[in-house]
């Protein structure tokens, strides 16, 4: 018999016949001290490792509490580094996403009728409100009901033909209408592919040819503070990164963010060939009210332009800045992302201040 009770993040004391122990650290370095002895466990998951602080077979020098202590900050820095390249690659890699192009749907053939379990179903029907002991009137009404199994086979096939029949209409008069570029069912289209988006979009005008998206995105402050380096000795560490470093994350980001979106736009909507693409920055340590909310690039993307890439090797940092009639602000030697100034683009202004009006409403 024992118990364990949590007395402070990460740190945990232990009662048990064998005495008083406690442990400290994360699950992936924990150090375990007192109860007679001293040791040092890892895992992830479902696994895990242990090992004891005592002395070795043969005799070894104890490890000391000080040694798996060192053990447990150099497995926890290992974490945080590994964390700090992934939250990195996430940022910058969304572009590279391949999104499939929407096809003409085919509704599946109806599934074959089981004819057992039609059978059951028929004289389960054929006995009810018949008494167990009145065998001879269940015997002929399941007589009955295998009589009428043929009958009833060919009428279940023909309601799932007739039913998968009217499905594929209504699915190719959707589709006809996505293909001619009616805007109701793009923008339906684009809404439901933009649902699982990490930065959210949505399709906020179409003319069968064209669409606007607005994009959403956080501040700069999204960036990871610290970096991936090396000391001296060629050891992994982190630094802290430079505000221009932060920036030109933010601008990476930001453009990987938006060929995603016009990627997975063409993917959905085939009669689309272009894409007009507003983003807007959402910031609540914003300096003036109105930069609460405010566009940061605007830019348009055709289906012509982005169908030779090779994505794997393209620069979306190029391809945003480049995009015809491209919009985007940048101050200072840091390079800071500031708003645009929307005065002679009455349509966006229009569409910026819409937005506001929503998030007041």
């Amino acid at each position: 018999m024992g118990f364990s009770i949590k007395i402070a993040p990460g740190v945990r004391v232990r009662a048990s016949s064998r005495g008083i122990g406690a442990s400290v650290g994360p699950r992936a370095a924990r150090v375990h001290v007192g109860g007679g002895r001293t040791g040092f466990s890892t895992g992830i998951g479902p696994v895990g490792y242990y090992t004891s602080a005592g002395r070795r077979r043969g005799g070894g020098a104890r490890t000391t509490l000080a040694a798996l202590e060192r053990q447990a900050r150099a497995a926890q820095k290992a974490d945080e580094y590994d964390a700090v390249a992934r939250a990195e690659a996430e940022l910058v890699s969304v572009h590279l996403e391949e999104f499939q192009p929407a096809v003409a749907p085919v509704v599946p053939a109806p599934m074959p009728v089981d004819e057992k379990a039609l059978r059951r179903t028929l004289r389960q029907q054929a006995r009810e409100g018949i008494s167990w002991w009145k065998f001879s009137a269940r015997s002929l009404a399941r007589k009955q009901a295998d009589e009428r199994l043929p009958a009833a086979i060919q009428e279940e096939t023909a309601r799932r033909a007739d039913e998968q029949a009217a499905t594929q209409t209504t699915a190719d008069i959707e589709w006809a209408l996505l293909a001619s570029g009616d805007p109701h069912t793009v923008i339906a289209a684009l809404e439901a592919a933009f649902e699982d988006n990490a930065s959210p979009a949505a399709a906020v005008d179409c003319t069968g040819a064209s669409a606007t998206v607005v994009i959403t995105i956080p501040p700069p402050s999204m960036v990871p503070e610290r970096k991936q380096a090396t000391t001296p000795s060629g050891a992994p560490t982190l630094h802290k990164r430079t505000k221009t470093e932060r920036n030109d994350l933010y601008i990476q980001s930001l453009a990987s963010t938006v060929l995603a979106t016009v990627k997975e736009a063409l993917a959905v909507a085939p009669s689309l060939k272009e894409v007009a693409i507003l983003v807007v920055r959402q910031d609540p340590a914003a300096a003036r009210p109105e930069d609460y909310l405010a566009a940061i690039y605007a830019g348009r993307f055709t289906r012509d332009r982005l169908a030779a890439r090779n994505w794997q090797q393209v620069d979306p940092v190029a391809e945003l800045l480049l995009a015809p009639s491209s919009m985007l602000h940048r101050r200072g030697q840091a390079g800071e992302v500031t708003p645009l100034n929307l005065t002679a683009e009455p349509e966006l202004a229009a569409v910026v201040q819409q937005l506001r009006a929503n998030l007041t409403s």
